[in-house]
């Protein structure tokens, strides 16, 4: 109840949720049918509606007027589920039937005992299920009746009460059944419980898969990515990506699993935003499938971009932004990513569809108008304020190693400072400026770590001090 005084507060101001389901009108779900949706589409689907019950209006009110209520009063709360026909929805019969895995808890899920009962019960008759039902109650008897569980009850009952009544320890007495509740299954004699997590979450995926669709025919998949290794990965998404008698809804972090599966699959749910990639470029979502390592889930989430080509150009650009601000552009929620330049045009295309800040910082390796203008021109005509390009402008200089010694070597004071910064224990102090470049292009990674580690700041490109403003 942000924004409301206790005194200020109504029930008419009171939030509610609405999740909606649109389902694809093939003629099958008529009953389900109808116009009681908020886009007022005449389709079938289900919504529900998490609301204020007016039945504790009285109770609300009285509790308002004694300063009672401090947050939204979620315990006055109902939860009610209809179809777009306003009729309400009766689960046992309804076709939607919804499995979750959910990889981040730790449960022994009912998956695992639905498996169980089912091999229980395909495999054994009525009378070898009684038989097995005597033996674990004569297993609880044995255990019961044990010498030490005996001579532990009469310590408590000369020890301890409840209620001034006497106690005693001892195995529960449940229903008939109950010992299929305590039945689990070992893999390669390694009991379930015991296993891995990532192999557990693979094991219960299958089983989810492997039930009949009229019993199971959506899963809802919590982060797939959890404890599980590169290998289980592939064979996680190729189970996925196989079955075609399920809906699977996934939710992830992993750029992986949303690359392999498919970009134009993805719903991006951003700081109260919705976002669908399905309009993804056909070429661009093939390059991602196929390779897969590229963040594009990372690019998605970030509230601005800078694109760079390689690791240098990452510490580079980091340090100069870090010199500018006083701190690293994650912190202001920018995120640097270094690609192989053959990336930056997909990204451009996942950029026109989420729309979102993107600055692109790359070599002109000898040709401007080659290797920039015309390469990039589609998106800097159609896109101009939202992706921008930067780059050295001097052709000479076709990396950055030049571009940023160039503007370092104006002037023999700075020359040496930046000698200063490149070095490891003096060694490039009485170097000269080709000498300096030929250690630059050929220790890449190296000279742009010490710039980065540098206490001494160094002068910085025009383009990228431009970029990162």
């Amino acid at each position: 109840m942000e924004g409301l005084s206790k005194s200020s507060a109504s029930i008419e101001e009171l939030p509610c949720i609405i999740v909606e389901a649109y389902f694809v009108d093939d003629g099958t779900g008529t009953e389900y049918k109808g116009t009681n949706n908020e886009l007022g589409e005449d389709c079938p689907g289900i919504r529900m509606t998490v609301e204020f019950d007016a039945e504790y209006a009285p109770a609300y009110r009285e509790m308002l007027k004694s300063g009672e209520i401090y947050d939204i009063p979620v315990e006055f709360y109902k939860t009610t589920w209809r179809d777009f026909g306003d009729n309400p929805i009766v689960f046992r019969t309804f076709p939607v039937k919804v499995s979750l895995i959910d990889t981040t808890q730790k449960d022994y899920d009912s998956a695992i005992n639905r498996f169980i009962n089912s091999r229980i019960a395909s495999n054994l008759l009525d009378e070898e299920k009684v038989q097995l039902a005597r033996a674990y109650r004569k297993m609880k008897y044995d255990f019961n009746n044990n010498q030490n569980v005996l001579s532990l009850n009469d310590k408590l009952e000369s020890e301890d009460r409840l209620d001034d009544r006497r106690i005693k320890f001892g195995m529960r007495e449940e229903a008939i059944d109950a010992w299929m509740n305590d039945v689990s299954i070992d893999v390669e004699n390694i009991p379930f419980e015991d296993m891995g997590f990532g192999t557990q979450n693979l094991i219960k995926m299958e089983l989810a898969f492997k039930q009949n669709t009229e019993k199971s025919n959506i899963i809802l998949f919590e982060e797939p990515e959890n404890n599980l290794a590169f290998g289980n990965m592939s064979r996680l998404i190729s189970k996925i990506t196989s079955d075609n008698s399920k809906q699977i809804f996934i939710s992830t972090h992993s750029s992986y699993v949303a690359n392999k599966i498919g970009l134009q699959n993805i719903i991006l749910l951003y700081k109260g935003n919705i976002s669908q990639l399905d309009d993804v470029n056909p070429e661009t979502m093939n390059f991602f499938k196929k390779l897969p390592g590229y963040g594009t889930v990372r690019f998605l989430l970030a509230d601005k971009v800078i694109l760079v080509e390689g690791p240098t150009d990452e510490l580079i650009v980091q340090r100069a932004y870090k010199d500018l601000y006083g701190k690293l552009p994650i912190a202001d929620g920018v995120d640097v990513i270094t690609l192989d330049s053959l990336a930056f045009k997909r990204y451009c295309d996942l950029d026109a569809l989420v729309k979102k800040p993107l600055r692109i910082i790359t070599d002109n390796d000898g040709n401007i108008e080659r290797n920039i203008v015309n390469k990039y021109k589609e998106y800097t005509d159609d896109y101009g304020e939202l992706i921008k390009i930067f780059y050295e402008t001097n052709e000479s200089y076709r990396t950055i190693e030049p571009s940023v010694l160039a503007v370092n070597s104006n002037g023999q004071e700075l020359f040496s400072k930046f000698r200063r910064v490149i070095s490891k224990n003096n060694s490039m102090i009485n170097k000269n400026v080709s000498e300096v470049e030929d250690f630059m292009l050929n220790n890449k990674v190296e000279w742009g770590l010490r710039v980065f580690d540098s206490a001494e700041s160094i002068e910085y490109p025009q383009h990228i001090k431009d970029a990162i403003r």
